[in-house]
């Protein structure tokens, strides 16, 4: 037996208006609504998936049904096949916590990378790097908050460094007398700091 399938094609003018030349809905169920149908993008999703669940179900019962179960039996299986899908269906959400998490700890060794280039000091690289985030904002982007904030407290970065010579002098400074001695001197008072 053939089954011919209607289709009912509906034209709408302008005004939203529609008329069906007098035919009802043809179809599976016959459920189709006249005139201008005002389904969202959600409402036809949720259709769509309600079908495909009641057609899967169906599925699943026809097949355990062919191997010999019971209805109980088709109904606890149904649940066990489902049950294991969902268990076997990546966590997309997790998975887009986790992805932007990574992306946050490079921005901030990217920022730090930054800010150590800048001269910043080490133990000083925390507060800096909350400090500079505070002014980034829509218009301002990382470097620049950094290159102001360093700007208005230069005392974060360091500019500690320590020249030290150790070629013969012909000067004579220190206590001892001698170049060696300042050298030491030089250090002990750089250790007190």
């Amino acid at each position: 037996m053939k089954y011919k399938m209607m289709i009912n094609l509906r034209l709408f003018e302008d005004g939203g208006q529609g008329g069906d030349g007098g035919q009802g809905s043809a179809g599976a169920g016959g459920s189709g609504q006249r005139g201008s149908a005002g389904y969202t993008f959600e409402q036809a999703e949720e259709i769509a998936n309600s079908r495909a669940e009641k057609a899967s179900r169906a599925a699943l019962a026809d097949f355990y049904r062919k191997q010999g179960l019971s209805e109980s039996e088709i109904t606890t299986a149904i649940a066990e096949f489902k049950a294991k899908q969902a268990a076997n269906k990546p966590n997309t959400d997790a998975m887009q916590r986790e992805i932007e998490g990574y992306k946050q700890q490079i921005a901030q060794m990217e920022n730090e990378k930054l800010l150590s280039t800048k001269g910043v000091k080490a133990e000083d690289m925390d507060y800096v790097l909350f400090k500079v985030n505070k002014l980034v904002d829509d218009k301002t982007d990382f470097k620049k908050a950094a290159e102001k904030f360093l700007k208005e407290n230069q005392r974060f970065i360091g500019t500690s460094s320590y020249r030290i010579s150790t070629g013969t002098g012909t000067q004579d400074t220190g206590s001892g007398g001698s170049m060696n001695s300042s050298i030491n001197d030089a250090i002990r008072s750089a250790a007190r700091r």
